[in-house]
């Protein structure tokens, strides 16, 4: 298990100083979600993992893990629009489905967090998005490490 919830809360201390008590803002969280769809696109792109013709080009572990980071930081954000406190701390348990699947369950958890603004979703959302960096090669002391030097 690590500390996951730690990240969350550094983040909502970056958010606290910018803004305050404000009602939930449909229009921005909306902006927001279709900014981290198209950052969990990115991932997609660089993971290489759909495209056909190209995989023996190696993957760019650097430009995927700040692509990563940028969805990371953009569901964060979500998070903070939906005054989510906190979030659980995730634990590394397998799963037994394919990356093409946890793309598509991180795309369909992230647009019911959209029509719904659940808190349980949106916690599916995230512990979907660490299992999917994981699955990827990417380390959480990497994530610890690039997200708390920013």
């Amino acid at each position: 298990m690590h500390d996951v919830a730690k990240l969350y809360e550094v983040y909502i201390n970056r958010e606290l100083q910018t803004t305050k008590n404000e009602i939930l803002n449909v229009q921005r969280l909306n902006q927001k979600i279709l900014s981290f769809l198209h950052d969990l696109a990115e991932v997609s792109q660089d993971s290489r993992c759909y495209l056909f013709w190209e995989k023996e080009e190696p993957i760019n572990h650097q430009q995927l893990l700040e692509d990563y980071l940028s969805g990371l930081t953009m569901l964060m954000s979500i998070g903070y629009e939906l005054r989510i406190d906190s979030i659980k701390n995730y634990n590394e348990l397998p799963i037994a489905t394919d990356i093409y699947s946890l793309f598509f369950k991180i795309y369909h958890s992230i647009l019911k967090v959209q029509s719904h603004y659940s808190s349980e979703d949106y916690q599916n959302t995230i512990d979907d998005y660490f299992t999917l960096g994981f699955d990827l090669g990417i380390q959480i002391d990497e994530i610890l490490d690039n997200y708390q030097n920013d």
